[in-house]
Protein backbone atom coordinates (compact mmCIF):
# COMPACT_ATOMS: atom_id res chain seq x y z
CA UNK A 1 0.00 0.00 0.00
CA UNK A 2 1.08 3.13 -0.81
CA UNK A 3 1.38 5.78 2.04
CA UNK A 4 1.02 9.29 1.46
CA UNK A 5 1.49 12.31 4.26
CA UNK A 6 -0.17 15.24 3.66
CA UNK A 7 1.54 18.26 5.73
CA UNK A 8 0.43 21.40 7.03
CA UNK A 9 3.00 24.18 6.09
CA UNK A 10 1.53 26.70 8.54
CA UNK A 11 1.72 27.00 12.35
CA UNK A 12 0.24 30.93 12.66
CA UNK A 13 -2.62 31.14 15.26
CA UNK A 14 -5.71 30.92 13.27
CA UNK A 15 -4.29 29.67 10.06
CA UNK A 16 -6.30 29.59 6.99
CA UNK A 17 -3.60 26.27 6.03
CA UNK A 18 -5.47 23.70 8.29
CA UNK A 19 -8.81 24.15 5.66
CA UNK A 20 -6.99 23.19 2.09
CA UNK A 21 -5.07 20.89 4.00
CA UNK A 22 -7.72 18.71 6.04
CA UNK A 23 -9.66 19.02 2.72
CA UNK A 24 -7.18 17.29 0.66
CA UNK A 25 -6.55 15.25 3.15
CA UNK A 26 -10.45 14.21 3.18
CA UNK A 27 -10.43 13.87 -0.72
CA UNK A 28 -7.27 11.19 -0.28
CA UNK A 29 -9.16 9.21 2.43
CA UNK A 30 -11.93 8.24 -0.43
CA UNK A 31 -9.49 6.42 -2.52
CA UNK A 32 -8.92 2.68 -2.23
CA UNK A 33 -5.14 2.46 -3.04
CA UNK A 34 -3.40 4.76 -0.82
CA UNK A 35 -2.81 4.98 2.88
CA UNK A 36 -3.15 8.67 3.91
CA UNK A 37 -2.08 10.34 6.44
CA UNK A 38 -2.50 14.00 7.82
CA UNK A 39 0.33 15.73 9.49
CA UNK A 40 -0.06 18.94 11.42
CA UNK A 41 2.72 20.69 12.33
CA UNK A 42 1.09 22.48 14.95
CA UNK A 43 0.86 18.90 16.80
CA UNK A 44 4.06 18.11 15.84
CA UNK A 45 5.49 20.84 17.36
CA UNK A 46 9.63 20.30 16.10
CA UNK A 47 11.77 23.09 17.96
CA UNK A 48 13.67 25.37 15.63
CA UNK A 49 16.21 23.32 14.25
CA UNK A 50 18.34 21.47 16.98
CA UNK A 51 20.91 19.24 15.17
CA UNK A 52 24.25 19.93 15.79
CA UNK A 53 25.29 17.77 12.47
CA UNK A 54 23.91 18.26 9.19
CA UNK A 55 20.60 16.06 8.29
CA UNK A 56 22.70 14.95 5.16
CA UNK A 57 24.68 12.80 7.50
CA UNK A 58 22.01 10.91 8.73
CA UNK A 59 23.22 11.53 12.64
CA UNK A 60 20.16 12.07 14.31
CA UNK A 61 20.50 12.91 18.47
CA UNK A 62 17.19 14.71 19.20
CA UNK A 63 14.31 12.29 20.15
CA UNK A 64 12.03 14.62 18.30
CA UNK A 65 14.40 14.23 15.28
CA UNK A 66 14.16 10.47 15.09
CA UNK A 67 10.36 10.02 14.99
CA UNK A 68 10.13 12.63 12.68
CA UNK A 69 12.95 10.45 10.88
CA UNK A 70 10.65 7.65 11.50
CA UNK A 71 7.44 9.32 10.09
CA UNK A 72 8.48 10.91 6.69
CA UNK A 73 10.53 7.45 6.70
CA UNK A 74 7.53 5.39 6.24
CA UNK A 75 6.09 7.69 3.51
CA UNK A 76 5.92 7.34 -0.41
CA UNK A 77 4.98 10.57 -1.10
CA UNK A 78 3.84 13.83 0.13
CA UNK A 79 1.49 16.78 -0.06
CA UNK A 80 2.96 19.78 1.27
CA UNK A 81 -0.10 22.81 2.15
CA UNK A 82 1.89 25.71 2.23
CA UNK A 83 1.17 29.60 2.61
CA UNK A 84 2.48 32.13 0.38
CA UNK A 85 5.09 34.83 2.86
CA UNK A 86 6.55 37.23 1.59
CA UNK A 87 7.18 36.05 -1.78
CA UNK A 88 8.11 32.55 -0.31
CA UNK A 89 6.88 29.68 2.29
CA UNK A 90 6.47 29.60 6.01
CA UNK A 91 9.58 29.02 8.34
CA UNK A 92 7.56 26.12 10.03
CA UNK A 93 7.50 23.87 7.08
CA UNK A 94 11.05 25.05 6.34
CA UNK A 95 12.28 23.83 9.90
CA UNK A 96 10.00 20.71 9.61
CA UNK A 97 11.72 19.89 5.94
CA UNK A 98 15.43 20.81 7.08
CA UNK A 99 15.51 18.51 9.91
CA UNK A 100 16.15 15.51 7.71
CA UNK A 101 17.27 14.33 4.03
CA UNK A 102 17.54 11.07 3.37
CA UNK A 103 13.88 10.03 4.81
CA UNK A 104 12.88 12.74 1.65
CA UNK A 105 15.10 11.34 -0.68
CA UNK A 106 13.07 9.64 -4.33
CA UNK A 107 9.92 10.54 -3.22
CA UNK A 108 7.09 12.49 -4.76
CA UNK A 109 5.49 15.68 -3.73
CA UNK A 110 2.70 17.87 -4.94
CA UNK A 111 1.84 21.18 -3.74
CA UNK A 112 -1.49 23.00 -2.59
CA UNK A 113 -0.45 26.34 -2.36
CA UNK A 114 -2.87 30.01 -1.32
CA UNK A 115 -1.94 33.35 -0.58
CA UNK A 116 -2.69 36.76 -3.12
CA UNK A 117 -3.19 36.96 -6.75
CA UNK A 118 -0.09 34.19 -7.23
CA UNK A 119 -1.86 31.97 -5.01
CA UNK A 120 1.23 31.12 -3.36
CA UNK A 121 3.20 30.15 -6.81
CA UNK A 122 6.21 32.05 -5.29
CA UNK A 123 6.35 29.74 -2.42
CA UNK A 124 5.61 26.23 -4.34
CA UNK A 125 8.56 27.38 -6.47
CA UNK A 126 10.77 28.03 -4.05
CA UNK A 127 10.21 24.55 -2.75
CA UNK A 128 10.51 23.30 -5.80
CA UNK A 129 14.27 23.73 -5.43
CA UNK A 130 14.58 22.57 -2.09
CA UNK A 131 13.00 18.98 -3.22
CA UNK A 132 15.08 19.24 -6.10
CA UNK A 133 18.38 19.50 -3.36
CA UNK A 134 16.45 16.56 -1.12
CA UNK A 135 16.58 14.47 -4.11
CA UNK A 136 12.53 14.75 -4.24
CA UNK A 137 10.33 14.98 -7.45
CA UNK A 138 8.25 17.60 -7.75
CA UNK A 139 5.36 17.18 -9.68
CA UNK A 140 3.57 19.91 -12.07
CA UNK A 141 0.12 19.01 -10.94
CA UNK A 142 -0.65 21.84 -8.19
CA UNK A 143 -3.38 23.95 -6.99
CA UNK A 144 -3.33 27.44 -6.05
CA UNK A 145 -5.89 29.22 -4.37
CA UNK A 146 -5.41 32.91 -5.66
CA UNK A 147 -6.91 35.76 -3.10
CA UNK A 148 -8.17 32.94 -0.91
CA UNK A 149 -10.19 35.22 1.47
CA UNK A 150 -12.41 36.60 -1.54
CA UNK A 151 -13.79 32.49 -1.65
CA UNK A 152 -14.66 32.49 1.94
CA UNK A 153 -18.80 31.93 3.15
CA UNK A 154 -19.75 33.55 5.96
CA UNK A 155 -18.37 31.54 8.69
CA UNK A 156 -14.73 31.77 7.10
CA UNK A 157 -14.50 28.46 5.58
CA UNK A 158 -13.50 28.26 2.14
CA UNK A 159 -15.96 27.18 -0.74
CA UNK A 160 -13.94 24.19 -2.03
CA UNK A 161 -15.81 23.27 -5.73
CA UNK A 162 -15.96 20.41 -8.33
CA UNK A 163 -12.80 22.07 -10.12
CA UNK A 164 -11.23 21.99 -7.32
CA UNK A 165 -11.63 17.90 -6.39
CA UNK A 166 -11.09 17.44 -10.07
CA UNK A 167 -8.16 19.39 -9.70
CA UNK A 168 -6.93 17.25 -6.32
CA UNK A 169 -7.64 13.91 -7.84
CA UNK A 170 -4.87 14.20 -10.63
CA UNK A 171 -2.50 15.31 -8.17
CA UNK A 172 -3.50 12.19 -5.81
CA UNK A 173 -3.54 10.46 -9.64
CA UNK A 174 0.00 11.51 -10.05
CA UNK A 175 1.43 11.40 -6.92
CA UNK A 176 0.28 7.56 -6.60
CA UNK A 177 1.71 6.50 -10.22
CA UNK A 178 4.89 8.19 -9.47
CA UNK A 179 5.14 7.16 -5.47
CA UNK A 180 4.43 3.37 -7.11
CA UNK A 181 7.40 3.97 -9.36
CA UNK A 182 9.82 5.50 -6.57
CA UNK A 183 9.32 2.95 -4.16
CA UNK A 184 10.10 -0.07 -6.88
CA UNK A 185 13.18 2.30 -7.32
CA UNK A 186 14.14 2.91 -3.88
CA UNK A 187 13.94 -1.00 -3.16
CA UNK A 188 16.68 -1.53 -5.67
CA UNK A 189 18.56 0.53 -4.03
Amino acid sequence: MIKIKIITGSTRPGRFNIQPAEWIYEVAKKRQNIEVEFLDLVKINLPFLDEAISASQHKYSQPHTLEWARIIGEADGFVWVTPEYNHSYSPALKNAIDFLYAEWNYKPVSFVSYGSLAGGARAVEHLRGVAGELKMYDLREQILLSNYWENLDENGKYKFNERHEQMANQILDSLTFWAEKMKAAREEM
